[in-house]
C-alpha cells in the first residue's frame, strides 16, 4: 500500500520539474529508488544540474526538512537541493533552492522522542525561490 508521504514526495518532485520546464530546462525525473538524485536538469547552455527534492506535506509544514546521513558528504558544484513546502490544494508550494555544499555544512542532528537520530536542515527565507542558482 502506498503511504501518504510518497504522494507528498512525488508532488514536490513534479512541482520542481514543472518550474524548471517553465524556465526552459530540459528535465528528467529519475526512478523513485535512484539514490540521491530526483531530477536531472540541463539549462539552455547545456549545463547539467542534479537535484534532490525534499518535501514537507501540507499537514506538517515544518520549518525544517529531514535528510539522510549521506547529505553530510554528498556535495558537488552541480548538485542542489530543492526543499518544498506543500500548501492546501490550489495553493502554490514554496520552494527553497540550496547548494549541496551549504546543506552539508549546515545540517544538524536531532533526536526523536524514541531516541533515533534525525538529520535536519532548517528553512531560511533567503533560499526561497533561488532558481537563479541554477544558471
Amino acid at each position: 500500500m502506498v503511504q501518504k508521504r510518497h504522494f507528498s514526495g512525488m508532488a514536490g518532485v513534479y512541482y520542481v520539474a514543472a518550474e524548471l520546464s517553465v524556465r526552459e530546462f530540459i528535465v528528467a525525473v529519475t526512478s523513485r529508488n535512484a539514490p540521491g538524485i530526483d531530477i536531472i536538469a540541463t539549462n539552455k547552455d547545456g549545463k547539467r544540474f542534479d537535484i534532490q527534492v525534499k518535501t514537507n506535506s501540507k499537514s506538517s509544514p515544518q520549518s525544517y526538512w529531514l535528510l539522510s546521513e549521506r547529505a553530510k558528504t554528498d556535495s558537488a558544484p552541480n548538485f542542489f537541493y530543492a526543499f518544498v513546502n506543500l500548501r492546501e490544494i490550489g495553493g502554490l508550494p514554496s520552494v527553497y533552492i540550496v547548494k549541496s555544499k551549504d546543506v552539508a555544512e549546515n545540517m544538524y542532528e536531532d533526536k526523536s522522542k524514541k531516541g533515533s537520530v534525525w538529520y535536519c536542515f532548517d528553512r531560511k527565507e533567503e533560499d526561497k525561490n533561488r532558481w537563479d542558482l541554477l544558471s
